[in-house]
């Protein structure tokens, strides 16, 4: 299988001792690795990454498959990992997830340091990128000796070498809707808690609830959502633990994120919009998504 490594920063390629990111030959190098093509795509740490960046690694991906790479690497920032590989998940479509392997991975400790973790990720990766047996999984995360599926995996701790966890579901995501060739990334993330109660705005492509537990969210927001969906603008109620696997009924005035975080959920919904700004449309869209929701 023809592999290709892209770097895109983060703790993995960071040298304390230069104060620079390592560039994915000198990640491929410093690991004792050879891969058939290493390109560099928005070197940076993850939390400064953009959604506009999130997609330019994405699309990267989808362009390096349409080139004949079959064992693609990502070596990333561990803070936004989860929702860039989730984008890279969605934008990838069903007849690119057939014969790849794309798999992320970075590092909890500097590049530089004597206990850092990113070489043994990056072997890690790379090994299971190249087994041909084992294709169509989607985009996956590779961490600490585990792979996790990009839908379900998230980052639990941020100081243990294990800081990544699939929540004991597939470590693939199964199928997903039609990929979208862009991203609307007018959805707004709106948190409803006790402590915390954001006003929905009025000039969004589609909302994001980020509910209390189970999907609940206030009363007070109930008239708010009816209102904005009556105005063709889709609304996700998202947990801020995990949630049962729920399905959209076509009487239903709202969506679920069932198994996905607020995050994800937003992703989701940009790449729902990417595809058709009809509320009908994305709500079959969605529905199509759901469908392989895991408790």
């Amino acid at each position: 299988m023809t592999s290709l490594l892209i770097a895109t920063g983060g703790t993995i390629a960071w040298s304390e001792q230069e104060s620079r990111m390592l560039n994915g030959l000198e990640l491929s190098h410093a690991a004792g690795l050879k891969f058939d093509s290493i390109v560099d795509v928005n070197s940076k740490p993850s939390w400064d990454l953009s959604l506009s960046d999130m997609f330019q690694i994405g699309a990267s991906v989808c362009s390096a498959i349409d080139a004949g790479h079959r064992s693609i690497v990502v070596t990333h920032g561990t803070d936004t990992m989860e929702e860039t590989a989730w984008l890279t998940d969605l934008m990838l479509g069903n007849h690119r997830r057939m014969a790849n392997r794309v798999i992320f991975t970075g590092a909890m400790k500097f590049a530089d340091t004597n206990e850092s973790d990113g070489i043994e990720n990056l072997k890690y990766a790379l090994a299971n990128s190249e087994q041909a047996e084992k294709l169509d999984q989607g985009v996956q995360v590779a961490f600490a000796g585990e792979l996790f599926a990009a839908r379900w995996v998230r980052k639990i701790d941020a100081f243990e070498l294990k800081a990544f966890s699939g929540g004991g579901r597939p470590s693939s995501s199964g199928p997903l809707p039609p990929a979208p060739d862009s991203i609307d990334v007018n959805v707004k993330v709106v948190t409803t808690s006790s402590v915390a109660r954001q006003s929905i705005p009025s000039d969004a492509s589609g909302i994001v609830l980020v509910g209390t537990g189970a999907s609940h969210v206030p009363s007070a927001y109930f008239e708010e959502i009816e209102r904005t969906w009556s105005q063709g603008i889709p609304v996700v109620i998202s947990s801020r633990s995990r949630d049962v696997a729920r399905t959209y009924r076509p009487n239903d005035d709202v969506l679920w994120a069932g198994d996905l975080s607020s995050e994800k959920a937003a992703i989701a919904l940009m790449a729902a919009l990417g595809k058709s700004h009809i509320l009908a449309d994305v709500c079959e869209w969605w529905a199509e998504l759901m469908s392989e929701s895991v408790r």
